[in-house]
């Protein structure tokens, strides 16, 4: 139940975030380049697949769609593995928990900050910073 519990929120949360970030481009200017219009969309369009893509395949294990074993299984850890730690994944864990994952999160972070023009305003806070002290 856990699983199908953290896909749903998961879920509606990033396409929450992919809902804002639409608006957000669809609210930017016309003259821009497509990339810096459309660019952060798309990378949290891509986070949101990779970062649902091991909830995904929990769920698709726990209803037997996608059955444990034989290769190419849906198991998370080499069969006859003591330990349930990064030691043990196979190459389905690693490709699922380690690359889908993490890689979403990177995609995510840097489309939330590109959105936001956050080296922009970093840039103006130094400015400002020199003033003051100037």
């Amino acid at each position: 139940m856990g699983h199908y519990i953290a896909f749903g929120v998961t879920g509606s949360l990033m396409l929450a975030v992919n809902g804002y970030m639409l608006h957000c481009a669809l609210k930017k200017r016309t003259r821009m380049t497509p990339l810096k219009r459309w660019g952060p969309l798309i990378l949290t369009i891509l986070a949101m697949f990779l970062i649902l893509a091991d909830l995904l395949r929990h769920v698709l294990q726990d209803t037997k769609v996608w059955p444990e074993g034989p290769w190419p299984g849906s198991s998370q850890y080499r069969a006859n593995c003591p330990k349930e730690n990064m030691s043990c994944l196979s190459a389905i864990g690693w490709i699922f928990t380690i690359v889908c994952t993490y890689t979403g999160f990177v995609l995510l972070f840097i489309g939330t900050m590109w959105n936001a023009n956050f080296i922009q305003k970093l840039k103006q806070i130094k400015k400002e910073w020199k003033q003051l002290r100037a």
